[in-house]
């Protein structure tokens, strides 16, 4: 089944596509910073395989307004002023491979309104094409960048979500008691009355932050039970949909995702093509990555931090602060 297709089943609407307008443990510390506290991880940097650093470093920086924090060779660092979120690597042969297991995408997310206002402003001014979405839990938008890898600008509002509900399709209940789409039209107009700044030259916000990742398993269930295991908490497990996401620990509750929807028992994408090489992790104690090793079993230790795999193949780095 073809993935548009099956989300438009489940989700009850389509997204429509509109036009308007090297640091690893070192960078630890400073990308923990996130709007809840109270989680026992964060993501670190995101490390991809491109075709092109040229074409990245236009992305990264005036498509999505990141900082060039450092560049040496065929790798380039992404982000604020103080942190990189972002590490680009030329290594890639060929653009993003749909159809494997892998990355679906992953999310910056914007600190408060204005800031999420400001991501959607730049991309208006430079024509650049994204999808609104509201999926009540957030407010989001998805973009390709230059080899077609998706990644989502997101705002957190998790004070607007009550509930799930599976029967009939996948739809949100919000905490006033309307019922819509998992994936209903973001009102644009609505978003950008926060703008408070205009300048799209300006450098993203110090507290933007890597907040969720999203993944295509090729087994959801041995996935899912594989972040249960390094800490994360089952949200929604619904294999009738071949979907899971988990938290960690916060009032935010989408933090790991994983999906089906391109197929079970997909492999990876070829390692000449443009994808996610590895991401972070960061514990905010040594105890709880300590009992994630324990469960998990299976690592190296090495460059200051211990180095897995899941199930599907993703490589993760994991460290604490």
């Amino acid at each position: 089944m073809q993935r548009k297709h099956f989300l438009k089943r489940i989700f009850g609407a389509s997204i429509v596509i509109i036009m308007d307008g090297f640091s690893t443990a070192a960078n630890a510390m400073s990308n923990t910073k996130q709007n809840d506290l109270t989680e026992f991880a964060s993501f670190g940097a995101i490390h991809l395989n491109n075709t092109s650093l040229e074409k990245a470093t236009f992305f990264w920086t005036k498509i999505v307004g990141m900082k060039l924090r450092e560049s040496s060779g065929q790798i380039a660092e992404f982000g604020t002023e103080y942190k990189t979120l972002v590490v680009v690597h030329e290594t890639a042969k060929t653009p993003f491979q749909k159809g494997y297991s892998g990355l679906y995408h992953f999310a910056i997310h914007a600190p408060n309104e204005a800031e999420f206002a400001s991501m959607i402003h730049r991309l208006n001014v430079n024509r650049y094409p994204y999808a609104p979405t509201d999926h009540t839990m957030s407010k989001s938008i998805y973009l390709d960048d230059s080899d077609g890898i998706n990644v989502e600008f997101t705002l957190e509002t998790p004070e607007r979500f009550k509930r799930v509900i599976t029967g009939g399709g996948l739809r949100m209940e919000g905490a006033d008691g309307t019922i819509r789409s998992a994936s209903d039209r973001l009102d644009l107009h609505e978003v950008l009355k926060a703008l408070k700044d205009k300048d799209v030259n300006r450098t993203i916000a110090e507290d933007t932050y890597i907040g969720h990742l999203h993944l295509y398993a090729n087994n959801v269930e041995k996935s899912n039970a594989y972040y249960k295991k390094i800490g994360y908490n089952e949200s929604n497990y619904l294999p009738q949909y071949m979907f899971a996401d988990l938290g960690a620990g916060g009032k935010y509750t989408h933090r790991m995702v994983m999906n089906s929807w391109h197929g079970m028992n997909k492999p990876l994408a070829p390692s000449e093509s443009a994808g996610m090489r590895h991401y972070q992790i960061i514990f905010k104690s040594k105890d709880k990555l300590t009992e994630a090793l324990n469960n998990i079993s299976d690592y190296e230790k090495k460059d200051d931090g211990f180095w897995c795999v899941d199930p599907t193949g993703n490589t993760i780095f994991l460290t604490h602060v």
